[in-house]
């Protein structure tokens, strides 16, 4: 009777065929996780000095004199607002030929942020401060790790030393531990971490990337513990959409270089991307921040132009004085009837600030965010330089803004992808275009105020004419007009 069981040959090339998809497909299910916060989590992590530690001659060390000192544990999670809507791992169906490439993507994240102190004013979200990438599983939702961390406490025996000679004596030095800082609680370990610096121009025109960082434990692409690959990240700020088809309006990227399993880094001062046009406010976010900053931006317009009014009225008080002093005796009655009228005006206009301020104060000074977009992240892992450069022509595309020069926080040559908008065919707002509104809008409410402190018909036409402008200034951002 014929044996019917497979020999041992048999099993083993059966096993084999049934573990090796196993492995190829095991990089696939990586989940690539990103957040951005105002500082880093990993490259800015503080020392830490509990109460009444003392140095090697028995000194107590006060925690006040050294820099870099972490607040108490528990509330070292304030420090970090992540705007990670979607954590998981997203294969975008464009691209979802790329094996070398994993997703992760934040939505909904508000790209400008208004403060209301005083002025209203405008600028680039201050929590674009780091991106952390983390390729790890993570734990359940609600999971809270921080209990677990284990700060960094400085050694006594080397607060002498500089900063960059500083040792720690915790024990747990692992990057796990170093993300429940932040509550980001990894299941196991993490296959790579990377962070990157967004350094903005002085006027928040433009942006770049700069790496802080990064921690591999496991490439994303292979298990091949002996492998090497070409690593490279990149952002792409979009416009939220119902459809994956976006419209995007920049791209950043940071270049590794070749790096393997168990590298690490902390950082490369030299490795910044080139400079980049921030998307300018919309049309679409312009209205909204008018619209919800309209009390702020009337009252404190009007209370500059107070604040100037009195400034000329001061120095026209000064020069009379002088003027006085060397004045023949028929003009000096004159003269002193012009002093006594711009005294009034004065005291009159100084009345005046004490009113609008207290309004000012009653308003409410919470800071607003505008303009939500989509943020993508996208880690690439290549065999070869020349592979990454054509992966990064493909991710990019013709949508990371041109590559511009910086010379003291001054770009020039900049291009970037208009931000289209359903409702408005103009192009976002250029400076020229910003700076005309704001000296429109100086110009309104001096009038205004001149017209409330010294009413008559000059004063109207002027206001008449200062309204106009201002007006005009309005409608090219899109703006409505005042009534």
């Amino acid at each position: 009777m014929r044996n019917r069981s497979a020999s041992p040959v048999v099993w083993l090339l059966a096993l084999a065929l049934l573990q090796t998809p196993v492995a190829q497909a095991a990089p696939d299910k990586i989940d690539v996780h990103a957040y951005l916060n105002d500082s880093c989590i990993v490259a800015d992590e503080p020392y830490y000095v509990p109460p009444g530690q003392k140095n090697g001659e028995g000194e107590e060390i006060t925690p006040k004199f050294l820099p870099l000192i972490g607040v108490v544990i528990g509330k070292l999670v304030e420090l970090f607002i992540n705007h990670e809507v979607q954590a998981k791992a997203k294969q975008m169906k464009a691209r979802a030929d790329r094996k070398d490439t994993r997703y992760a993507t934040i939505t909904q994240m508000n790209l400008y942020r208004a403060d209301l102190t005083g002025v209203p004013v405008v600028s680039i979200n201050g929590k674009l401060g780091c991106m952390t990438v983390v390729a790890a599983h993570l734990k359940p939702d609600g999971t809270d790790c921080t209990a677990a961390y284990a700060p960094r406490q400085l050694d006594p025996s080397s607060m002498h030393l500089p900063q960059e000679q500083w040792k720690s004596t915790r024990t747990d030095d692992s990057v796990e531990n170093q993300l429940r800082r932040a509550d980001i609680c990894v299941d196991g370990n993490a296959w790579a971490v990377y962070e990157a610096r967004f350094e903005f121009s002085k006027d928040g025109t433009v942006y770049r990337l700069k790496d802080a960082g990064y921690r591999i434990n496991s490439l994303l692409t292979t298990e091949d513990k002996h492998a090497s690959r070409t690593a490279l990240y990149t952002l792409k700020i979009s416009q939220p959409s119902a459809s994956d088809q976006l419209e995007v309006l920049s791209s950043a990227w940071v270049k590794l270089g070749t790096v393997s399993a168990g590298a690490k880094s902390a950082g490369s001062p030299d490795s910044a991307g080139p400079w980049l046009k921030v998307p300018p406010l919309s049309t679409e976010a312009r209205r909204a921040y008018d619209e919800k900053t309209g009390p702020n931006q009337q009252l404190m317009g009007e209370i500059e132009a107070l604040k100037r009014a009195m400034a000329r009225n001061q120095r026209l008080i000064e020069e009379l004085d002088r003027r006085r002093a060397e004045a023949s005796a028929d003009l000096v009655a004159g003269l002193k009837q012009e002093r006594t009228k711009a005294a009034v005006q004065v005291q009159v206009q100084a009345a005046q600030l004490d009113v609008l301020n207290t309004e000012f104060r009653d308003l409410p000074h919470d800071p607003l965010e505008f303009m939500p977009v989509e943020i993508e992240v996208a880690v690439t892992e290549t065999e070869s330089e020349k592979k990454s450069q054509l992966a990064l022509a493909q991710i990019v595309g013709d949508t990371g803004g041109a590559v511009a020069s910086a010379v003291g926080g001054q770009v020039s040559d900049m291009i970037s992808r208009s931000i289209k908008l359903a409702d408005a065919d103009a192009a976002p707002a250029s400076a020229a275009d910003t700076s005309e509104l704001a000296h429109a809008r100086a110009k309104y409410f001096d009038a205004l105020v001149d017209v409330k402190t010294a009413s008559n018909a000059e004063s109207q036409g002027k206001l008449a004419a200062a309204k106009t402008r201002y007006n005009d200034a309005r409608r090219s951002l899109g703006l409505d007009p005042l009534p």
